[in-house]
């Protein structure tokens, strides 16, 4: 689904050191005007804008599909988004907080909830570690539950139970493995017997019975001792506390603020699947939570990745109607390079030398040598690529100019916004690059272009990765094209120098990074994520730079764009492709 978004007030310097786009620069953010985002003048929060617009929530979003109450006084929950489908969703119960940029979460009522349901069910008696990680802070959680009469607990994690075959079926438990949760009241923690309050716990089923009804006729005399308590830290109010949550090998491992809190043995859940929930669910009479994930790390990563096929052609795996691609080849003896159209692009075409699948891995794989056809007599250089194509196949509509096939900055004339086919934009890119060149002129080698906002004439953004031979590790910058004055360029990590020296916090070959390059306005923002480091992220304003005239048009483009003609005949350079989402 593709959508608009409108411009909106830029978000403070502080936000990312808060976390909310990551550790470096501010950010700007749009809201989309198709959302279903409602008047949140009632909220706790803070209303900002689209949870999937942050890149660290990207990958859990993919792989979660959302749950509420809606509204809070229905007495069924629904599955409000499937996972996967929230590009510009939003509302009262799920958005973005202003002033931390934190996913939030809301609701009201007892035994009401807003959570996150990730789709996969697992075994906990499997060699393979399932995990969850997240860092929380519930804003305000004693004035919530101020009102209640029976109750002070709010579920924020769940380890949830799925039955036997992984199904809605007769065995299916009514219970958790895990629940963890802040609750108000006093409670005893069974492994050391002291007592706390306002603090959050992991409320653990000891067995695999059927507990909630004592007519059932699988409860079990041991149901009234079904669970331990286990106290993990007190509540912090200025401070998200981060859980980590590990199932696996018959074992259930809690890590709060990195110290270990809980290791059990879980043979006893060895028969069941399980799935995880995040969010809010409310076990208190009246009142209203807001909850705030700083962070949701699903299985041990945040680069979102598409559903991958090693066997399928790449329009199988990633969504390419709105694409063609220019492969170095010239078939059609036009003396330039070949184009493949939107329509041939999405019903399966591969060329087995220059845009494939890996069958290892299921990744899209761009390749192209330095001495192939070349897009024009004007271009210096050859390219496997995609060309963003918003027409989807129209050819009624031109590939040029103001109109449907291409977008425009929300900061461009009205008249402009009305006749294009999206307002600002984000390109959203997992990839390794896998080759780059080794040989030629000192200011070529190793260089490839892997993301483009390409206007009319000059390019708004080209994001570069380049390794020298005898460095291990590349580095990452993008150039910015002003249509008038000189061109300006930005390094992220590492430098861009001819001569520089080994990365330290360097990319390596083949090694998986996510990329975002966003507009709003005349904002420009790049962002680079990888697992287990902070975020870099960049920002330049171009109110100077001419792209809001009128006749000004803009076209992302994803793949490898070889920046070395002078190497020897063999050399090439390859990216492959785990995750592409384009989004205006």
């Amino acid at each position: 689904m593709k959508y608009k978004l409108i411009s909106s007030a830029i978000l403070s310097v502080f936000l990312s050191a808060c976390g909310g786009s990551g550790s470096s620069s501010s950010s700007s953010e749009g809201t989309d005007t198709d959302s279903s985002s409602s008047d949140n003048s009632s909220s706790t929060g803070s209303y900002s804008g689209v949870p999937y617009d942050y890149v660290q929530y990207i990958h859990a979003l993919n792989n979660a599909k959302l749950q509420q109450n809606n509204p809070p006084t229905s007495s069924s929950t629904s599955e409000v988004v499937d996972a996967g489908e929230y590009n510009g969703f939003d509302n009262d119960y799920f958005y973005l907080d202003s002033t931390t940029g934190w996913l939030t979460f809301e609701m009201t009522g007892d035994s009401k909830r807003s959570e996150l349901r990730f789709v996969e069910n697992f075994r906990t008696n499997t060699s393979e570690i399932s995990t969850l990680s997240a860092e929380i802070l519930p804003i305000s959680p004693e004035e919530s539950v101020a009102s209640s009469g029976d109750g002070q607990e709010m579920t924020l994690m769940q380890v949830h139970n799925k039955g036997e075959n992984g199904e809605t079926d007769d065995t299916v438990l009514s219970h958790p493995l895990l629940r963890i949760v802040w609750d108000g009241e006093s409670r005893t923690d069974d492994d050391t017997g002291d007592s706390y309050s306002n603090a959050y716990w992991a409320i653990i089923k000891t067995n695999a019975y059927e507990c909630k009804d004592d007519s059932n006729p699988n409860y079990n005399d041991n149901c009234p001792d079904s669970y331990d308590f286990y106290y993990l830290a007190d509540y912090d109010q200025d401070n998200a506390t981060k859980f980590d949550i590990e199932a696996g090998d018959s074992t259930l491992i809690i890590n709060v603020d990195g110290d270990e809190k809980v290791n059990i043995d879980i043979t006893y859940w060895d028969d069941l699947y399980s799935y995880f929930k995040a969010g809010v669910y409310n076990q208190y009479e009246d009142g209203t939570s807001t909850v705030q994930f700083k962070s949701l790390t699903y299985n041990g990563t945040t680069l979102p990745s598409a559903d991958l096929d090693s066997s399928s052609a790449p329009s199988d795996n990633f969504e390419l109607n709105d694409w063609n691609l220019s492969i170095p080849t010239d078939d059609d003896n036009s003396g330039t390079a070949d184009t493949i159209d939107e329509d041939d692009l999405s019903d399966g075409y591969e060329d087995f030398e220059y845009f494939y699948t890996n069958t290892d891995d299921g990744g899209m794989v761009f390749y192209v040598e330095g001495d192939g056809y070349k897009t024009s007599t004007n271009t210096s250089y050859t390219r496997t690529e995609l060309r963003e194509m918003l027409r989807e196949g129209d050819t009624s509509i031109s590939t040029k100019g103001v109109n449907e096939n291409n977008w425009v900055f929300s900061s461009a004339p009205t008249s402009e916004q009305e006749k294009a086919g999206g307002v600002d934009g984000i390109l959203d890119a997992t990839v390794a690059v896998n080759q780059v060149s080794t040989t030629g002129e000192s200011y070529q080698i190793g260089r490839v272009i892997i993301g483009q906002i390409h206007a009319n004439d000059d390019e708004p953004v080209r994001l570069y990765y380049r390794k020298l031979p005898d460095n291990d590790k590349g580095s990452i910058y993008f150039a910015h094209e002003p249509r008038t004055g000189d061109e300006v360029w930005v390094d992220m990590i590492g430098s861009r120098d001819n001569n520089a020296s080994n990365p330290s916090d360097g990319i390596a070959l083949d090694e998986p990074f996510f990329y975002q390059i966003k507009v709003v306005g005349n904002t420009l923002t790049v962002t680079i994520m990888r697992d287990g480091k902070d975020d870099v992220i960049e920002t330049w304003d171009m109110t100077d730079s001419g792209y809001d005239e009128t006749g000004q048009y803009m076209y992302f483009k994803a793949g490898a764009y070889n920046q070395n003609n002078s190497g020897e005949d063999d050399e090439a350079a390859q990216a492959t492709f785990y995750y592409l989402n384009n989004r205006h």
